[in-house]
């Protein structure tokens, strides 16, 4: 047996691969997209990566899983327990990170020479190789384990506007079956609770009891309904209530529904010693902090004190309302204004606490977040208006919130700072090209900044997933014309020299990004700083870190690089150099209201 202290140190030194002959196991022997700033990480950058270790049921064997570079190439190694401690017998990269415990082995998906999900494989002891339970030879799209519990777990296929699902099983160490799951509907989400198959049917609100064909739930007005979270014993659905983070839990009927504060974020707990759902919830005006979840009352949480919150429309050019999260700082001075946008993958704008945020907020800055079509705030729907074809509505939302946000009185008009990452930075690049004096500075972390050129490369990382996002320009010409225009990297390298009164701009890049072009970015960082008609050597700063797309290679250079930005972004907006005090006194206080868009 490999006990978890054994695991810990066997990553070290001193491992030999040895390959085994034996017959199959016996019974007794026996896994991205393009991302924005805010979600699930530090606002600028996410943490240094790392290794994570599953240990298998019967701790005979156990799984190393890394992506020590940064560059999402995800290892493996499988370690079986020996004579003299362990013994390395399987390696392979790349992997999807998401590797489980399953019987009495490892599950795991491989990925191709572009990093697609593409394989489901299984490795149990005595094992010469691993058995591929199911390959997916589609290259539109990508495998994902969605559940997954001691003898039975849930394979995703997703493509371009469907999901396909199988329920894998097995038992005494048998190699595992694949059945593939009929849906009633092509929307749905799947996930094992207490060794029932669950079916979330996303359009119809409803949670299906597939083992014995019957409605489990109906979700609650107002809920849109994303994903089925099993959690101990206990049932969570997540999804969106009033285009904020919701959490239901549908034992405890439609009345147990709690929703995050505005561009905020909840992470679900169960008490061990109540067993009550506890929640860990924070956002840029509220630092980290445990609440209970009471069914029937909404969450109380403490602010720093820091802002007011306020929620306004800006209403695109086709007449959309745009909703827009704004903290405004006290004072009756105007403030200058970070604004944040992302609008891309369905990926809704939110983030934690993050302290470069309080501090802008301390120093009289306003934040805001412009919820604008792409992302997932208000569902599907709200995705599918801005992607393929409809891809420009992300640039003329986001002209329509700025133009918003410069009208209020409380801002300041000609200090305003336009921030984005990954697929965000085509969108904030595209609207700063567009109206460049309406800003005074650009922020662009890993951007996503010649899509035309990704998209027409066959080898390109993601390609299936970006072409489901933005359309397919090898074989539709309006496609094609459509990212030729709004391509960041189209619109500055025809502009002549010192043509444009472009803002000043920090744009970084990854040493080892598997997601964004790096060439593309220093390319287009040269005819930004060639068009301007500023000549000043620090007018545009381009920085290249270390590290991949979602992370630097250690914390600390994360944060120094993370803390120079912030440097940047303060003397860019002209911030006061002390902080405000907070609003009066800080009280507990329930959650801001913003209405969905249209609603009354």
């Amino acid at each position: 047996m490999i006990s978890p202290s054994t695991c810990a140190q066997s990553k070290h030194s001193g491992l030999k691969r040895r390959n085994h002959h034996r017959c199959h196991t016996s019974a007794s022997n026996p896994f991205g997209f393009k991302l924005p700033l805010v979600t699930g990480s530090s606002r600028r950058s996410g943490s240094a990566p790392r290794e994570s270790l599953v240990l298998a049921a019967d701790r005979s064997m156990f799984a190393v899983i890394g992506d020590i570079d940064g560059d999402e190439h995800f290892s493996m190694r499988i370690y079986i327990a020996a004579a003299n401690g362990v013994e390395l017998v399987h390696e392979e990269a790349p992997v999807s990170p998401r590797v489980r415990a399953y019987g009495n082995g490892i599950l795991w998906i491989r990925r191709d020479g572009s990093l697609r999900p593409n394989q489901l494989l299984w490795w149990c002891p005595g094992s010469s190789r691993p058995t591929v339970l199911l390959d997916e030879p589609d290259s539109t799209r990508r495998l994902e384990l969605r559940s997954v519990t001691d003898n039975m777990a849930i394979l995703a296929s997703r493509g371009s506007g469907s999901t396909r699902h199988w329920i894998i099983s097995g038992d005494d160490g048998s190699i595992p079956t694949c059945r593939l799951l009929i849906h009633r509907v092509s929307d749905a989400d799947v996930a094992i609770w207490k060794q029932t198959v669950l079916i979330l049917d996303r359009p119809n609100g409803l949670v299906w009891d597939e083992s014995h064909d019957r409605v489990f739930a109906e979700t609650p007005p107002g809920f849109s309904a994303e994903h089925l979270q099993p959690s101990s014993d206990a049932l969570l659905v997540t999804g969106r209530a009033d285009g904020r983070q919701t959490i239901w839990l549908p034992a405890h009927g439609p009345q147990a529904v709690w929703t995050a504060p505005p561009a905020g974020t909840m992470l679900p707990a169960f008490d061990s010693a109540t067993e009550k759902l506890m929640l860990l919830a924070s956002s840029p005006v509220h630092q980290p902090q445990v609440v209970p979840a009471e069914v029937g009352t909404r969450l109380s949480l403490e602010p720093t004190g820091r802002a007011s919150t306020l929620c306004l429309d800006a209403e695109s050019d086709d007449g959309t309302m745009i909703p827009i999260t704004l903290f405004l700082p006290p004072g009756e001075q105007t403030h200058p204004l970070v604004v944040h946008v992302y609008g891309a993958y369905g990926i809704s704008l939110e983030g934690p606490f993050d302290p470069f945020a309080d501090d802008l907020l301390a120093r009289g800055v306003a934040i805001a977040y412009c919820h604008i079509r792409g992302g997932g705030e208000f569902g599907p729907q709200w995705h599918r208006q801005a992607a393929g074809e409809y891809r420009y509505r992300t640039v003329d939302d986001l002209l329509a919130c700025v133009a918003r946000l410069r009208a209020l009185p409380a801002i300041t008009a000609d200090r305003i700072v336009v921030t984005a990452a990954s697929a965000g930075g085509m969108t904030a690049a595209a609207a700063c090209l567009r109206q460049p004096t309406w800003l005074r500075g650009l922020h662009l972390v890993h951007p996503f900044i010649d899509p035309l050129t990704t998209l027409m490369n066959p080898a390109s990382n993601l390609a299936s997933t970006d072409r489901a996002e933005y359309g397919d320009p090898r074989h539709d010409p309006g496609i094609r014309d459509l990212l030729q225009r709004l391509s960041p990297m189209e619109g500055i390298q025809g502009l002549p020299a010192q043509s444009r009164p472009l803002p000043r701009a920090w744009i970084r890049a990854a040493e080892r990004d598997a997601r964004a072009d790096n060439d593309a970015i220093h390319r287009f960082s040269q005819h930004y700083r060639d068009a301007s008609v500023s000549r000043h050597p620090g007018h545009i700063i381009q920085r290249i870190t270390p590290g991949g797309h979602l992370a630097g290679d250690s914390t600390e250079a994360t944060d120094d690089e993370n803390t120079l930005a912030h440097a940047w972004m303060l003397d860019v907006l002209g911030a006061p150099s002390e902080w405000n005090k907070p609003i009066g006194t800080v009280k507990r206080s329930d959650s801001v209201t913003c209405a969905a868009p249209g609603a009354s």
